[in-house]
């Protein structure tokens, strides 16, 4: 049987003997797609409960990291009249580096030109440019940008899938870590090498549970929700509008029914394939893995094809590689610790299965923090078949980076 996976703008074949039972998973395709008209219509019965859009003058939106459609939301919005001229974007960038000329052409399309200089970037390590709004559970002050504070009506743009260990995206994650401080984000994340902290899991999620006690330092504090879900093929195809968390509640509900893939059994094989814009560096490449390790045998195997070619994406959780030792009493400084949950997570799974990555890093980079680097996805294909001498259970999880399989 030939199959292809995707990687970056290849296709990259492989032909599978019959030693192989093969499954191909993916998300739902989209059974509608949201148009203009539409949103203008969820748009309008939203105002009634909420603010005139017109009348806003802060926007949050995603950076590049997300597949979020802001620049179709954008121009729906100014479309209709609904984008204030003196509006500011406050780009919600989280830890990730400053998007790039052409990612801030990606965010904001065509409207770009006209936007930019009132487009806010947002800088986690600039505490000049933020106000404390109180402490969290730990007593350690939490800071936001000073953007937020200078706008009563304020919009948040966000698109909804699951996340490896929040459980989904959106929503309060605008905020938080969206425009807070990093030291506010690495006692969050500190929560994710819990393995309660899980793809789609809410309740009972210390990530999540920390994420609503931020939020409620904001008090009676109302944001418009724009929340966005897109299916396979970044198809548009739901969007809720209104108070931020029911929004966020009702958009993760449907993002549940298009990313969830229950399958019967384990696999010894997934071919895990990474798509836009997950597939940009090796600090993003992890939630592939994490999204469909569970389904994978103990002792089996997972490659995970993505071409990384923006290289690590965080300098500061490669290099905490070589301070941080696994299983290691010996504690870090709060400063020295952002991306510690990553580490601890892809070892702990390292230890359970084999984990592959194919992609256009350097050989050894991967294997630093804890994946395999592999040149040849088709020597390990065949070495499985020489050490078994059962049927390859196998599947090939299409968007890996937003597709969740769970065995039941």
């Amino acid at each position: 049987m030939k199959i292809y996976i995707n990687y970056g703008a290849e296709k990259l074949s492989f032909n599978l003997s019959d030693s192989f039972e093969f499954n191909e998973i993916q998300p739902v395709a989209a059974h509608r797609v949201v148009t203009e008209r539409d949103f203008d219509r969820i748009l309008e019965n939203a105002e009634k409960l909420q603010f005139q859009l017109a009348s806003a003058t802060l926007f949050i939106v995603n950076d590049a990291y997300r597949p979020t459609s802001n620049d179709t939301i954008l121009r729906w919005l100014f479309n209709s009249g609904r984008l204030n001229p003196d509006a500011r974007f406050l780009v919600a960038c989280g830890c990730h580096p400053a998007p790039t000329e052409q990612q801030l052409r990606q965010i904001f399309g065509d409207l770009y030109d006209e936007l930019k200089r009132r487009v806010v970037i947002h800088d986690a390590d600039n505490l000049f440019e933020m106000d404390a709004i109180g402490q969290d559970r730990t007593g350690e002050t939490v800071y936001l940008n000073r953007a937020f504070f200078e706008h009563e009506r304020v919009v948040v743009i966000g698109s909804v899938e699951p996340h490896y260990f929040a459980g989904f995206t959106g929503g309060r994650k605008s905020i938080f870590p969206g425009i807070c401080d990093r030291a506010t984000t690495i006692r969050n994340h500190d929560l994710a090498t819990s393995f309660d902290a899980a793809p789609m899991k809410l309740e009972g999620n210390p990530v999540e549970e920390h994420l609503r006690g931020l939020m409620s330092l904001l008090g009676e504090r109302k944001f418009f929700g724009i929340q966005l879900v897109l299916s396979r093929g970044a198809v548009l195809t739901s969007i809720h509008c209104g108070e931020l968390n029911e929004t966020f509640m009702a958009a993760a509900r449907d993002s549940e029914g298009i990313f969830s893939r229950k399958v019967k059994g384990k696999f010894d094989l997934i071919l895990a394939e990474v798509l836009r814009p997950l597939d940009s560096n090796l600090y993003q490449v992890q939630k592939a893995l994490e999204n469909c390790q569970t389904a994978v045998k103990d002792g089996g195997a997972v490659i995970l094809f993505s071409p990384c070619s923006e290289g690590i994406g965080s300098n500061s959780f490669f290099e905490l590689a070589d301070r941080w030792k696994p299983d290691s009493a010996e504690a870090l400084e709060p400063a020295d610790r952002f991306g510690i949950h990553k580490l601890h997570r892809v070892f702990r799974i390292g230890r359970r299965i084999n984990i592959y990555l194919y992609s256009e890093l350097p050989r050894g980079v991967p294997d630093k923090v804890y994946f395999r680097s592999c040149t040849s996805p088709r020597d390990i294909i065949d070495g499985m078949v020489e050490d078994s001498f059962d049927i390859i259970k196998t599947a090939v999880v299409r968007d890996a980076g937003h597709t969740v399989v769970t065995v039941h």
